[in-house]
């Protein structure tokens, strides 16, 4: 039986000594994503589908990004520069 959603969860630990992150999940959408980029494990199936899998991430493979904050003014201006770039596609 697939996971209750108060059950499912994502776990990332970073394994200094080999410099990999060490993945597991249950969240489907997590598991589509991690299956994408690299090589999983699938621990357990329903109807052919992977509920939990593991394995292994390069340090690559997983951010921490800050997501950029833009001004309204700075907004103003990309959506200038786009314009510009639109037009002269045509």
């Amino acid at each position: 039986m697939a996971y209750a959603k108060s059950e499912q969860e994502t776990v990332l630990v970073f394994d200094y000594d080999q410099n990999v992150w060490r993945a597991y999940s249950t969240i489907p959408k997590h598991i589509r994503k991690l299956l994408s980029i690299a090589d999983m494990e699938i621990i357990e199936t329903e109807d052919d589908r992977p509920i939990a899998i593991k394995g292994i991430l390069t340090d690559k493979q997983v951010s921490m990004k800050k997501p950029r904050v833009y001004t309204e003014k700075q907004l103003e201006e990309l959506q200038q520069r786009g314009k510009i770039l639109a037009s002269k596609k045509v």
